[in-house]
């Protein structure tokens, strides 16, 4: 019989690569923060339509299913004040240098944020299913 991984355990794993990825690009445009006419880098935020697609691969994606009448169907209107918000200007220095320190260190800050928050839901699902299959902690 073949095992197949949780869709948690690949959701956490794409998210932390993302993360990873992140962190990398976000530390190169620190340093180069003094180098002439260098412009930052970000990636694009990892959505979780995008993960689960990364996670399953296009023939294992999920779709939802309206099984009753009374079922609500969503709205891409619906994003409410959680809408993305995206900003193309930034400050240029005289020698053509778009880096400002205080808002990578921000991002990297956040990105740290969210990584251990990814290796924290690992750790409880993992603890979780030991505690389902009667393995003691530790």
């Amino acid at each position: 019989m073949l095992q197949q991984r949780p869709l948690l355990f690949d959701l956490i794993s794409a998210r932390a690569g993302w993360l990873s990825q992140r962190q990398a690009v976000l530390g190169q445009n620190v340093a180069n923060a003094d180098t002439p006419g260098f412009r930052p880098h970000d990636l694009k935020p990892a959505t979780f339509e995008g993960l689960l697609g990364q996670a399953r691969g296009p023939a294992g994606a999920l779709e939802p299913v309206l099984t009753a009448p009374t079922h609500m169907t969503p709205t891409p209107a619906a994003q409410g004040p959680f809408a993305d918000e995206r900003v193309d200007s930034y400050e240029v220095t005289p020698s053509g240098n778009g880096v400002e320190l205080a808002e990578q260190l921000q991002k990297m800050a956040a990105t740290e944020q969210d990584h251990q928050l990814a290796t924290s839901l690992y750790r409880r699902y993992v603890g979780m299913v030991r505690t389902a299959l009667g393995v003691p902690q530790g």
